[in-house]
């Protein structure tokens, strides 16, 4: 009986390792292989130039309830039409709610679905703070060697003067392309969108305008995230991560600091964030990950790529390894962590209110209100009030197919000027003006031909002349080609 049991024990072994080897060197054929290349022209001065001196207007947004300064953006329009001669003297250009701009250049064949390239001139606050911790003052728009230094070099500045120079060279080769092209530039991206990209993307859908493409920032050329494909990994945002705030109030009696109670209002909001923090919602692997997956997965090394082949054995197991970095982490979960903490008007006055707002970013798959019952069961403390903002609520958005037109001329185009790159949708963790597309067009992709930038909302933001040149140079790929 022993023996039967240890040869059927021993059978069902061999099976498995069987069905592990096949599943692995099955998907080991998958590598996506090279392809033919461009090279790419170096662009003349300007373009660094007109970026250095996009950095220095401070068009800065603050907060969704915040007035903005309006000489900034003002000034920012001046730059833009004196910059850029050509553009103002050939296309059509829209304004919305002062400060946003939709250029239309019309192509020959009319009843070809347009093209709408998008970016963003507004630009998040510099702590003050942090501005010492800069290598250079962070509006300088210093131009040092190889770089452009400053706030808006990464987000999103370089996408709109990329968009603005392929265009103004094009139309002074008095180019005019197959299809009309839309160019659309947001003023407030960084607080919600809604009176720049709100606005505008109203205007296309009253007008029952269906572009073929509408291409954002989000995704980039990755060598900094794949060490182990060795390879660098071009991402293609074809869907969104959803957006809530979540304020959370406790309101006990304060008083002399001198006599605090076991328990203050500050105690109270502490110990509900921490244990927030302590856990996550349930991890999902989205089908953008998941094709990410697939085709990242053929050039890891062998053990990785028999564990990427059979999920249904090793699932938990990616899991474990995708949490243990904060970028991998975002595309399997969604996140909550406090932004915003209020309490106390005097250090010897205990505050008798303290609120905290909770940043959450959904995946496709879960909603606002999960967010906001997870929040909640995982407090569990009445004298805690949990409250959804609506000001900035976004759900996930609907993902764009990764076998559609749109993507496969990105990805040939991204092929083309970095041929050794793995192309790959994946899941944007970030929010973008391109979602007030979604809900009219299939097509919305994010992706920005730059390399590994620097900064982004943080100290030091900075990009490459060499990157400028292969964003330029992308986008009048994507308009001719």
């Amino acid at each position: 009986m022993i023996k039967r049991i240890s040869t059927l024990l021993l059978l069902v072994v061999i099976v498995l390792i069987g069905v592990l080897l096949f599943n692995t060197f099955r998907f080991g054929k998958s590598v996506i292989a090279k392809q033919e290349t461009v090279s790419i022209p170096n662009v003349s001065g300007d373009a660094a130039r007109h970026l250095s001196e996009a950095i220095q207007i401070k068009t800065i947004s603050f907060g969704d309830t915040l007035a903005i300064d309006t000489t900034s953006f003002t000034q920012f329009r001046s730059f833009m039409e004196t910059s850029y001669p050509t553009i103002h003297q050939k296309l059509d250009r829209q304004i919305f709610n002062q400060f946003s701009y939709v250029y239309t250049w019309k192509g020959k064949d009319t009843s070809l679905q347009p093209y709408v390239l998008m970016a963003h001139m507004d630009v998040v606050p510099v702590e003050a703070v942090a501005e010492s911790k800069w290598s250079h003052p962070s509006f300088s728009g210093l131009i040092l060697k190889d770089t452009v230094w400053g706030r808006g070099a990464v987000d999103d500045k370089s996408s709109v003067i990329g968009i603005m120079e392929s265009v103004e060279q094009l139309l002074k080769e008095n180019y005019t392309p197959e299809r009309t092209i839309y160019l659309c530039f947001g003023h407030d991206e960084e607080i919600s969108g809604k009176r720049g990209a709100g606005s505008f993307s109203k205007w296309f859908r009253e007008k029952n305008i269906r572009p073929a493409l509408v291409l954002d920032e989000g995704g980039r050329i990755d060598r900094e995230h794949f060490e182990r494909v060795k390879r660098p990994v071009a991402v293609i945002g074809t869907g969104e991560k959803g957006y809530v705030n979540i304020d959370l109030t406790v309101e006990v009696p304060g008083g002399h600091s001198s006599m605090p109670l076991a328990e203050t209002a500050i105690d109270i909001l502490n110990q509900s964030i921490v244990k927030i923090r302590a856990g996550q919602m349930p991890a999902l692997i989205t089908p953008s990950i998941q094709e990410l997956l697939n085709r990242t997965g053929p050039a890891e090394p062998f053990m990785n790529r028999m564990a990427l082949s059979n999920l249904w054995l090793f699932n938990g197991m990616l899991v474990k390894e995708l949490e243990k970095t904060k970028e991998s982490n975002a595309m399997i979960h969604t996140t909550i962590v406090p932004t915003i903490i209020k309490a106390g008007i005097k250090d010897n006055v205990i505050p008798s209110v303290a609120k905290a707002t909770l940043n959450s970013r959904i995946l496709p798959g879960q909603t606002s209100e999960d967010v906001v019952n997870y929040v909640k069961k995982v407090v569990n403390d009445p004298r805690v009030s949990v409250k959804k903002q609506t000001i900035s609520l976004m759900e996930p958005s609907p993902t764009s197919p990764f076998n559609g037109p749109a993507f496969k001329k990105l990805e040939k185009i991204t092929h083309q000027i970095a041929p050794d790159a793995i192309v790959s949708p994946f899941l944007l963790i970030a929010a973008t003006d391109s979602r007030y597309f979604r809900g009219f067009s299939d097509a919305v992709l994010n992706f920005s031909a730059m390399q590994d930038p620097k900064g982004f909302h943080g100290i030091d933001e900075r990009i490459g002349v060499s990157d400028l040149n292969r964003m330029i140079f992308f986008y009048r790929m994507l308009i001719t080609q």
